[in-house]
């Protein structure tokens, strides 16, 4: 990505309705099925500017790992305590490292050339038991200039996600889409957006009003608390997937 966008990313990633609902739809999850212990330790892969390492630090002791030097200075601003410049194909920490480790898309990523070694290295560094929250990017028939814009190399059924990680040895515990509510107005934006100035627009960050901004952070919160209460979702443009490596014997 171009400095330019992790400058909007850093400027927006605590207000803007994607971020906050992501955020609120993985957090979630975190608080519904994980116990922490009081020197838990978390890591953020694909960190980005910082925003969701300060958030997970409220379980533990986060850090967030990220392979751009200009995303992490960005997240230096935040006076996080523990950032690494690193790569998800190759984790630069012990085997059994973390309780959690989350990883907000960034998966599809073009710098993820494997994406199957990615997730072994995933397994690796977690404890037994221990747990993996993805959230990436779904549909392929989204794909647009928008991906290109963000260096997405694919777009991720839910299908091909999970048999990556039964693969790899993860046990599935939640695997939903993400934004079915919102997915109507996701195909007109991606469909048209490479013709048609108006939809291009509608696809940028920071351009919606304060008062639509809450709406659609409303709208993404109504799916978190469907996800709280068993639910899942059977389409949509993003999806979630909590899973946990198994333990020892």
């Amino acid at each position: 990505m171009e400095r330019s966008e992790y400058e909007s990313m850093y400027e927006l990633e605590d207000i803007h309705w994607w971020f906050v609902g992501r955020q609120r739809l993985a957090l979630t999850l975190v608080e519904q099925w994980i116990t922490f212990n009081p020197d838990a330790r978390i890591l953020d892969v694909g960190c980005g500017t910082g925003g969701n390492v300060q958030a997970l630090s409220r379980y533990g002791k986060s850090t967030g790992l990220d392979i751009s030097p200009i995303a992490l200075d960005f997240a230096r601003r935040r006076q996080l305590p523990r950032l690494l410049q690193g790569s998800g194909l190759a984790l630069p920490y012990a085997d059994n490292s973390f309780d959690l480790v989350t990883i907000f898309d960034v998966l599809y990523h073009r710098w993820i050339t494997d994406d199957t070694q990615a997730l072994q290295e995933l397994y690796r560094v977690l404890r037994p038991n221990g747990w993996l929250l993805i959230t990436d990017s779904a549909l392929p028939i989204l794909w647009s200039s928008h991906d290109e814009v963000y260096f997405a190399r694919q777009r991720y059924t839910l299908r091909d996600l999970r048999a990556k990680l039964s693969l790899v040895g993860f046990q599935q515990r939640v695997c939903s889409y993400a934004n079915m509510l919102l997915l109507p107005i996701f195909l007109f934006v991606r469909l048209t957006m490479d013709w048609l100035p108006l939809a291009n627009n509608i696809d940028q960050q920071g351009t919606f009003p304060g008062w639509l901004n809450r709406l659609l952070t409303f709208i993404r919160s109504l799916e978190a608390i469907w996800l709280r209460l068993g639910g899942a979702l059977p389409i949509g443009s993003s999806l979630i997937v909590l899973s946990q490596k198994p333990g020892g014997d």
